[in-house]
């Protein structure tokens, strides 16, 4: 044998050996290298998507989607006119997903998750391309949904995908506006999550706010679900940034809701991720508990335990009530608030001075622990001229006035912080400069800024104007000059001695970030959450307590006290945010009445104080003097359920994770603990 017959034989031979344990590799199972055992299958226009547990069905033709999870089974609404708008040549255009000319279908597998890509194009031969993946993935076959656009000339500016959910057939609606909210299907009252309802229960047509992510009364938690019997399902926005959702709920139901995908600044832009998960033998707490393991994997849950390490003056706030005192209210006759029948209302002081003696003599009433929120420092007033809110008004004792009521809390071992606002832009502030305000994309009416589209706004060419509140004529400050205004503020206040324990940044946990469209500065809505979040690690560094206004989840990471604004429901009122974070956040409720303090002691949250409690009654301070001992023993501990003990949910219990429970009837307008408080 030749010697070059011998080496071709040892290369063949190693060559087989190297090759066989690949090819013993592709003999194994899809279970044994890691990958989920899903089969995909086509048969009569419709795609099978089939895990252990859970099946989709893709009808090919109108992209309508079933989803069989164990027994129950969900039906999305097929392609609809006008899910898609399109910008293309300077017109709008509103066609349907399932118009395409060119609709290919077939297998997707990424080995974690594995299902079908959509590829669609040929709109009126517009230049855009989208590609839609549906897939099961993981061990619980969780559904996930993904869309991205190839935009040239042509751009996606909003898109209904998947479609809302058949829900005919369904019991309730669970929707995370406010601290969260059960809406039945055949709900008798018009409902819209974020617009005013009239005493008639129709929707306000003077509210044109729209619905989108990060504003706590319509998006306060990225997701929503559906209750039918023992089972649920949920939809979890991954990508909400720029998103909103379909929705609809006429008097006596049923309510239609689904994703919507909006664009950011003109574009489409990135791509954009949704996950449906079946809940089997379970409800709303359970789904609630779902977002919540989310909320931890992803980053969005910081518990109390962690804030404190990172800020020790937290551990204080641990069952201690709150108090806002205001120093200077002083409305301009512009504003809509202003009382023209009895103008003295419009304004009112009470100096530095007058409220460290309040402060003093609240102590020696045997009130130890009180964080202190100061409203109305501004030089002209609260509400007037952010951001350009010093110096503290002269009337009222100016800097040294404002100096000692900061020196007597510290004297008092009562944490101050002030109550602070850079978001809202006033014209008559000394910085006012246009080019620093938020842009719309045009000169079209009506401006799409909230809360100017719920209680009256205007529009100077682009800039969307609004005059609510008492300083009047505002615009909205442009995220990125955020921080530095709270900087020179803050400069200010240092070079005179004067440190908080904290601050108290108002609007930015209850309204969406604004989006501008500047060219100068053209910023995203992520972009401006970037800017907020700036302010509030700055604020946690150099200042302490970081609180702000109902504190929609993106703020959780950063913030430690929210309050309860906005946390009511046209509906039936859940806790949907409580269940998820109430050990990550301290929320405080108002004494405005019975209703809002049993609220509070039912959902584990400290008791707002007024300085002036002459007109309070003995019940309502037995009931914040409960509240904050309660909330002393759970308010570092997860609340794990709530339940309706009645059919008209008139009472209710919520359960902490020591085994304490809080039971209150509405109908006698009762409370009971157990074990009790001591």
């Amino acid at each position: 044998m030749s010697a070059n017959r011998i080496g071709r034989l040892v290369a063949a031979l190693l060559v087989a050996l190297i090759q066989a344990p690949a090819e013993r590799a592709q003999q194994l199972t899809r279970e044994q290298w890691g990958a989920i055992p899903v089969a995909v299958s086509h048969a009569g226009g419709k795609w099978i998507v089939a895990g252990k547990t859970n099946r989709v069905t893709l009808n090919e033709t109108n992209l309508a989607l079933t989803i069989q999870a164990g027994t129950a089974q969900w039906t999305m609404m097929p392609s609809q006119s006008g899910d898609m708008l399109v910008r293309s040549k300077g017109e709008q255009l509103s066609l349907r997903l399932a118009d395409a000319k060119k609709i290919s279908i077939v297998p997707y597998d990424a080995a974690f998750k594995t299902g079908v890509k959509i590829s669609l194009s040929g709109w009126q031969q517009l230049d855009l391309e989208l590609f839609l993946t549906i897939c099961l993935e993981g061990k619980n076959e969780e559904i996930v949904f993904d869309v991205v656009a190839n935009e040239r000339e042509a751009t996606l500016r909003q898109l209904d995908w998947p479609g809302a959910l058949d829900a005919r057939d369904i019991d309730y609606t669970l929707l995370s506006n406010g601290r969260g909210t059960l809406l039945p299907r055949n709900w008798s009252r018009e409902y819209y999550p974020i617009r005013s309802i009239t005493p008639e229960g129709k929707i306000a047509t003077t509210d044109h706010s729209l619905l989108q992510s990060h504003v706590i009364e319509s998006w306060s938690m990225s997701w929503w679900g559906f209750q039918k019997g023992n089972s649920g399902l949920m939809v979890i926005v991954e990508t909400p940034d720029d998103a909103a959702y379909q929705f609809a709920h006429p008097a006596g139901g049923p309510t239609v809701i689904g994703p919507r995908w909006r664009a950011q600044l003109k574009r489409f832009g990135y791509l954009r991720s949704a996950r449906m998960v079946p809940i089997t033998g379970g409800n709303y707490v359970d789904m609630a508990k779902c977002y919540r393991r989310y909320a931890m994997e992803t980053g969005l849950f910081v518990s109390l335990k962690e804030k404190i390490a990172r800020t020790p003056a937290v551990a204080d706030l641990i069952g201690t009530p709150q108090m806002r005192v205001s120093i200077l209210r002083n409305l301009k006759p512009e504003s809509d608030r202003y009382d023209t029948k009895d103008p003295s209302k419009n304004y009112s002081l009470t100096t530095f001075d007058e409220r460290a003696k309040q402060l003093r003599e609240l102590k020696a009433k045997g009130f130890d622990r009180v964080l202190v929120f100061v409203a109305g420092w501004p030089h002209l007033g609260y509400d007037r001229q952010h951001p350009d809110s010093l110096p503290p008004p002269e009337r009222a004792g100016g800097w040294d006035g404002m100096k000692r009521l900061i020196d007597t809390c510290r004297e008092l071992r009562y944490p101050v912080i002030f109550h602070d606002q850079y978001r809202d832009y006033y014209l008559d502030a000394p910085s006012y400069n246009e080019q620093f305000a938020v842009h719309e994309e045009d000169t079209s009416l009506p401006p799409q800024q909230f809360p100017g589209s719920r209680f009256g706004d205007s529009k100077q060419g682009n800039i969307p104007m609004m005059r609510h509140w008492d300083g009047g004529r505002q615009a909205y400050l442009n995220a990125r000059f955020q921080l530095g205004h709270l900087l020179k503020n803050y400069q200010l206040l240092f070079d005179r001695g004067i440190r908080t324990q904290g601050i108290y940044i108002d609007v930015i946990g209850y309204v969406p970030p604004d989006q501008d469209f500047n060219p100068e500065h053209p910023t995203t809505h992520t972009d401006a959450m970037r800017g907020q979040i700036a302010m509030l690690n700055w604020s946690r560094h150099h200042l302490g307590i970081i609180a702000t206004e109902s504190g929609a989840d993106w703020t959780i990471p950063y913030v430690d006290v929210v309050n309860s604004s906005g946390g009511g429901s046209k509906a039936i009122l859940v806790p949907l945010y409580n269940l998820v974070y109430h050990d990550a956040v301290i929320v405080s409720f108002g004494a405005r009445d019975e209703k809002t303090l049993l609220q509070g002691l039912l959902f584990g949250g400290v008791p707002e104080m007024p300085i002036n409690q002459a007109g309070v009654s003995e019940k309502a301070m037995t009931l914040m003097r409960e509240m904050s001992a309660l909330h002393e023993r759970v308010g570092m501990l997860e609340l794990t359920k709530h339940e309706f003990l009645d059919r008209n949910f008139r009472k209710e219990r919520t359960t902490f994770a020591d085994g304490t429970t809080v039971t209150v009837d509405w109908d006698t307008m009762s409370y009971q603990i157990e074990p009790q408080l001591k």
